[in-house]
């Protein structure tokens, strides 16, 4: 009866959503942070609470006060894989300081077998300072491949020259 009851404990947690909030440098653009909200778990999150103390600081042209406010107030559900994602600052403005930013943050939320857990933990934006501040992938590239094009293209007003080539084709008759 105990296995059995073990079981049905284990099938229940694996069946609960993972929501998490963190910050992180965007991902296109590398120099902008970002406050994100997301669901790790296989499920939908209902009444999502998330507490951040001291409140992160975020730039006036951001999201990120609205966005810390929207995580107080709670989140009505958040589906598997889903994140929400704010503008919060310019990340070298925001950890310019040369000190400590620790911020601590609390999560609240409820599955599909009720509340999860409350998860704790601390984050500290200072972490982030010297810290490589460019975009994922290269678009160096890119750029260097369209100009390779453009070399072969001919200028605006110049003649075109067009090459056709003769194949033999047989008819769908023949």
């Amino acid at each position: 009866m105990a296995q059995t009851e073990l079981q049905r404990k284990i099938a229940e947690e694996s069946a609960q959503p993972y929501i998490w909030v963190d910050v992180r440098a965007d991902e296109a653009q590398g120099t902008v942070f970002n406050l994100i909200l997301g669901n790790s778990g296989p499920t939908f999150a209902h009444n999502i609470r998330a507490t951040i103390e001291p409140p992160l600081p975020s730039d006036p042209s951001s999201k990120g006060d609205a966005a810390q406010r929207r995580l107080r107030n709670g989140i009505k559900s958040l589906g598997p894989g889903h994140k929400l994602v704010w503008f919060i600052g310019i990340g070298h403005q925001m950890v310019k300081d040369d000190i400590p930013q620790l911020h601590t943050i609390t999560v609240e939320a409820e599955g599909p077998h009720g509340p999860i857990p409350q998860m704790t933990y601390e984050i500290d934006l200072s972490d982030f300072r010297e810290t490589r501040d460019a975009p994922e992938g290269n678009f160096h590239y890119v750029r260097k491949a369209i100009e390779k094009i453009e070399k072969k293209l001919p200028k605006p007003g110049s003649p075109v020259r067009v090459i056709v080539e003769n194949q033999d084709r047989q008819s769908p008759e023949g």
